[in-house]
């Protein structure tokens, strides 16, 4: 399983998080079918997906079924196991851009931040970390792992690695810099950890990855009476995309912000502008 991990870090630039799931999906598969790849015949392997499949939402079955794949793939490269055990693993019927992006409107967003009005450390934390996920688009992993040599004061830009480590400066506004030196005036000085923000409680430590603060901003929607599909930090990345988009940003320059590898991605925030939309949409006589 190390050797699998080396591989994923090496040739597909995965972060640790998704090494982690990977290597956990793998290891059921190993534990249902043997230590032995070459024995393992796609019957059994197809069975392994759909049953486990049965008992888990639409994300995680995606993410199972890309994990699977990878792994069988290393395998087939290392010589484990035959070729072509990849393709056994079922596609998930899930088509991308089929639904709209889900986001909070602007008075929940104005809730959201004010409610972490406050002197005390824990609000002064909160609202940097709510600014930085509702302006620039943040992922929660993106927050959770910030250092303070991101940050580059003198030319106010903020430098993100995320997924694949795919490095970008991303230009910080104005009320997200305030927000974020005044945390760090009072912030916990006992952690020598150079990680921006810190939990509350001793001994002060940073967040371990992105889903402690993917908690924090659920608490913090639960506390200003927001009641929406979705709870959790990716929200706010969802809402800081259709923002911009909003604002007339074009869609080549929003997926720089938000580090889309692909166009194709960035194109369902178009839908979320109904107004815009039904503007350019044509008559259904048929429908009448």
């Amino acid at each position: 399983m190390a050797h699998f991990k080396v591989w994923l870090r090496k040739h597909r630039g995965a972060s640790d998080p998704t090494i982690k799931l990977y290597a956990r999906d793998a290891a059921h598969l190993i534990a249902a079918l043997g230590c032995d790849p070459e024995r393992w015949e796609p019957a059994a392997i197809r069975s392994f997906f759909l049953d486990r499949a049965s008992h888990c939402g639409n994300g995680t079955v995606e993410k199972l079924t890309t994990s699977l794949r990878a792994f069988l793939r290393y395998l087939a490269v290392t010589g484990r196991c035959r070729a072509g055990l990849a393709d056994v693993v079922p596609g998930f019927a899930s088509w991308r851009l089929a639904d709209l992006p889900r986001y909070l409107a602007a008075e929940q967003v104005n809730r959201l931040i004010a409610v972490c009005d406050g002197e005390v450390v824990a609000r002064r934390r909160d609202r940097a970390i709510v600014l930085l996920l509702v302006r620039l688009g943040l992922r929660a992993g993106d927050v959770a792992q910030l250092r303070l040599d991101d940050i580059e004061w003198e030319t106010g830009s903020l430098r993100v690695s995320g997924k694949s480590r795919y490095e970008v400066r991303l230009p910080l506004p104005q009320d997200v810099g305030d927000a974020i030196a005044d945390y760090l005036a009072c912030r916990p000085s006992t952690c020598p950890s150079d990680h921006v923000f810190l939990r509350n409680i001793a001994p002060f430590r940073p967040f371990r990855n992105g889903d402690g603060i993917s908690s924090l901003v659920k608490r913090l929607m639960q506390r200003a009476g927001i009641v929406a599909p979705v709870k959790g930090a990716h929200v706010l990345r969802h809402t800081a995309a259709t923002e911009m988009l909003r604002h007339g940003v074009p869609l080549e320059k929003i997926g720089l912000v938000l580090r889309h590898r692909g166009i194709d991605t960035t194109a369902r925030y178009a839908k979320a502008d109904v107004t815009l939309l039904k503007q350019i949409a044509q008559p259904w006589p048929e429908v009448l």
